[in-house]
């Protein structure tokens, strides 16, 4: 997809052209000519000039409609996003999570390793498997797989299985 600079720049080098264009043409009509004659070349012109027009119109709708979609998809996501966070709360506060066992489960439902959560946050592995051995005693999981299972399944509204 195109970004919006280069949309917004073609848009307005087309508009700055058909402008040039239609000055010239309403120039030599009115007797201001930089050409002594009119033959068939400017009526070529003209008909390109308004197809012109036609493409800039064209192409300003579409940028708006990309616009509201864009703004549509962005708003959709900070809604999901939202709501992503208010379930993880909910259940942070029903279980009880500490400080560390919520960042570890952040991890956790990231897909990270024992030993990449041991490295961001600094901690040695026995640590964190202590701390994932925790989370699962007090969700009531057995362990990652369901855990996630039950975030998922709440998120697409599915209810957890266990």
């Amino acid at each position: 997809m195109p970004s919006k600079k280069r949309l917004t720049f073609s848009f307005f080098a087309s508009l700055f052209c058909a402008c040039i264009m239609l000055f010239e043409d309403i120039g030599e009509a009115m007797g201001v000519a930089w050409i002594d004659e009119w033959d068939e070349i400017h009526v070529w012109e003209v008909l390109i000039m308004f197809s012109l027009f036609g493409s800039i119109m064209v192409l300003g709708f579409e940028v708006l409609k990309m616009r509201r979609y864009q703004e549509s998809l962005e708003d959709k996501v900070a809604r999901a996003s939202s709501a992503f966070e208010d379930l993880l709360n909910a259940y942070f506060e029903q279980w009880s999570f500490s400080e560390a066992e919520r960042a570890v489960t952040r991890l956790l439902i990231k897909g990270c390793s024992i030993a990449e959560m041991a490295e961001i946050r600094n901690a040695k592995e026995g640590t964190i498997k202590a701390q994932t051995n925790s989370i699962y005693k007090k969700s009531g999981y057995a362990g990652k797989t369901q855990l996630l299972s039950a975030f998922l399944e709440d998120l697409t509204d599915g209810g957890s299985v266990a």
